[in-house]
């Protein structure tokens, strides 16, 4: 089984017409709108700022974030222990998680629209995976670490993967989707508010009275696919709050259903390939499953933008997972190098 793991990189250079700017490149206007990396989250864009203004509470950490060589993850780790001893953050970090939803969907949404039309490496990866998967019949599992929809997105256009509810991206096909840090149109439902007796109404709370109720705030461990942002309520009338980790440092908060993590655990034993695209390797619980669960000396494809970034990739894997085939494949031009050369993928699976 092929198992690819996509990461922010990947989103962030999945149209082939718009690669991302070189070293010391003039900024282009579409850069506005290309989907952002960790370090890019809290950017002084037009949109950003608007998307921080409708949920002002995160509002106070942003200067922080935005601290010259600030690292977010670090950061955001480091106000998450606070929250503790300091009742607020939990506001904050519930409005950085409504601002990244809302975003992020946002983004997404412009950078197709006025931008890809829909033709992205996504795509093009897809159909070269399809002809391949054909010769043997394999399933494919995905695995990202992405909020966006371009994959799903891509996946139905393409390959006719509909997801239609939370279940549908485990269920045993041609292909199998994992999203372990959540999705922008993915909402949990809220059991209620601890203090506050009685059913909760949606119309006098809105997102901005899920925020204020912080850490009072009953999240259940149902996810739901929400259709419309900022997300209150899902089809069924119930109150939902977003599905999404925040992204920190040395820790790795999955926001999915157990069932989809352990599908993953069970599936892990059949991969053969892995295939990284965009995807830095940091994220230590699931390194940890790859350690536990890998047991067939997987080939290994490395995407990146750069060598150095395909190199510090592959030491966290094999860090961890140290039952990985050290022959890699290395691809440094991005998502956009492989697509300009799919053979790297012909190679891998020794096609």
């Amino acid at each position: 089984m092929l198992l690819v793991i996509f990461g922010a990189g990947a989103s962030f250079d999945s149209v082939h017409h718009l690669p991302p700017p070189r070293p010391h490149e003039a900024r282009k206007f579409h850069e506005e709108f290309r989907p952002p990396l960790a370090n890019q989250l809290f950017e002084d864009r037009p949109d950003f700022v608007a998307a921080m203004q409708r949920f002002p509470d995160c509002m106070d950490l942003v200067p922080i974030l935005r601290r010259r060589g600030a690292a977010i993850e670090k950061e955001l780790a480091r106000l998450q222990a606070e929250a503790p001893q300091y009742p607020r953050r939990d506001q904050q970090l519930a409005a950085i998680r409504y601002y990244l939803h809302f975003m992020l969907w946002e983004c997404q949404q412009k950078w197709r629209d006025d931008w890809h039309k829909g033709i992205t490496n996504y795509r093009t990866l897809l159909d070269e995976i399809e002809r391949l998967r054909r010769q043997t019949n394999e399933p494919v599992l995905f695995v990202t670490f992405n909020y966006d929809t371009m994959l799903e997105n891509a996946m139905l256009e393409t390959v006719g993967f509909n997801v239609e509810d939370i279940d549908t991206y485990v269920q045993r096909s041609d292909y199998i989707l994992i999203k372990l840090h959540g999705s922008v149109n993915w909402g949990r439902e809220i059991d209620g508010i601890e203090g506050v007796s009685g059913p909760l109404d949606s119309r006098k709370l809105g997102y901005q009275g899920l925020i204020n109720a912080g850490n009072k705030l009953r999240v259940s461990d149902r996810f739901t696919l929400v259709s419309h942002r900022p997300m209150v309520i899902n089809e069924r009338a119930a109150l939902v709050f977003p599905a999404l980790a925040i992204p920190v440092e040395n820790k790795d908060e999955f926001s999915c259903p157990d069932r989809h993590v352990h599908m993953l655990e069970t599936l892990l034993r059949e991969v053969t390939h892995i295939a990284t695209i965009g995807w830095r390797a940091t994220e230590v619980d699931f390194l940890a499953m790859l350690k536990e669960k890998l047991i067939n000396y997987p080939k290994i494809m490395i995407v990146s933008g750069d060598d150095k970034g395909a190199t510090e990739t592959f030491d966290n894997i094999t860090k961890y997972a140290t039952q990985i085939d050290k022959s890699s494949v290395r691809v440094t031009g991005g998502f956009t190098g492989l697509i300009e050369d799919l053979g790297f993928l012909r190679i891998l699976l020794g096609k």
